[in-house]
């Protein structure tokens, strides 16, 4: 599930789904009751999980707009009939 970056052993990578998952459990435990007695610790939690999926979504956006950009790139005409 968790592969290792081949340069540093130490480095751990998730996948999109994989981040989104821990984000989804996250945000589960924010709400358990086992944090009734700490409400930093639901909100730092809580947090934790909108800062994951706010990082993928803006990743998601970039990743499309470098599509579009590639696409374009690769459909470049230039007209060079007044030469």
């Amino acid at each position: 599930m968790v592969a290792h970056d081949s340069t540093n052993t130490n480095v751990k990578m998730l996948t999109a789904g994989e981040a989104i998952y821990l984000a989804d459990r996250l945000y589960s435990r924010s709400l358990s009751e086992l944090f009734v007695a700490s409400p930093e610790v639901r909100r730092d939690l809580c947090m934790a999980s909108r800062v994951i999926r706010a990082l993928l979504s803006r990743v998601d956006r970039l990743a499309a707009r470098c599509e579009d950009d590639a696409h374009t790139l690769r459909n470049l005409k230039i007209d060079v009939e007044g030469c």
